[in-house]
């Protein structure tokens, strides 16, 4: 078994070890545009749609009942 001691003193290899994982805005683009033209996400979105609709069916009666009262008092005016 072998085990590595780290001196603080030697802040070069301390700094590097714990070194943070940067994402480059080139790379992520180039990722997100591969898994957009290649990937199986609009298979996995129709098992889903149902309740994708439901969820729309009640955002549009929330906002419905929201606007009602102003729908009401333009007229009555």
């Amino acid at each position: 078994m072998q085990s590595k001691i780290i001196f603080f003193e030697n802040t070069f290899e301390a700094g590097s070890m714990n070194k943070t994982k940067t994402f480059h805005l080139a790379k992520l683009r180039q990722k997100f545009c591969r898994f957009i033209e290649y990937g199986d996400w609009e298979e996995s979105l129709l098992k889903y749609e149902k309740y994708f609709n439901w969820f729309s069916y009640g955002l549009i009666a929330a906002s419905a009942l929201f606007f009602l009262p102003v729908c009401i008092s333009i007229p009555a005016r």
